[in-house]
């Protein structure tokens, strides 16, 4: 089975999804958060991202890993820290030697939910489908990241 990886950045929490392609249909393999908490200095919380990070890219030998990239809102401090960490994992999937893929909220919504501008809702709605789970995958960054690797998964390693 091939394996595809994708990663929704943050720095309170990263999503991450696992699928596999079996038939050219993904399949739900795993998908969580990796958790760090605002009581840590800066430093630490991305050492955290970083680690378990790598244990992630670990677990299998993934044919690509897709990360989506930033937009920027309102809080532009909160912004440069998720970059900050978003370069974290960048720098990690480029050492570990798999291909990387970066896409655009949009590009991932309208892959997925044929939408760009979906929501959270929708976007746990169309994972579930795709991926024939029973429930909502949760929380929504892992919803997120599920959504990622799908799209990566359809591109393949070309």
């Amino acid at each position: 089975m091939e394996y595809y990886l994708g990663i929704d950045p943050g720095l309170s929490e990263v999503g991450f999804g696992i699928v596999g392609l079996k038939d050219r249909e993904p399949i739900f393999v795993d998908c969580g958060i990796i958790k760090t908490t605002p009581d840590l200095p800066f430093s630490e919380r991305l050492m955290v991202i970083k680690d378990d990070l790598e244990s992630i890219l670990k677990l299998y030998r993934y044919e690509s890993v897709g990360v989506e990239e930033l937009f920027f809102v309102k809080n532009i401090t909160n912004g440069i820290k998720v970059s900050h960490a978003r370069g974290v994992l960048i720098e990690s999937i480029a050492r570990s030697g798999f291909l990387l893929r970066e896409f655009k909220p949009t590009e991932i919504k309208s892959n997925i939910c044929g939408n760009g501008h979906a929501d959270k809702r929708q976007m746990q709605e169309m994972v579930k489908l795709l991926l024939n789970l029973d429930d909502l995958p949760r929380p929504h960054d892992a919803a997120d990241a599920l959504g990622i690797a799908i799209l990566t998964s359809r591109l393949g390693n070309r």
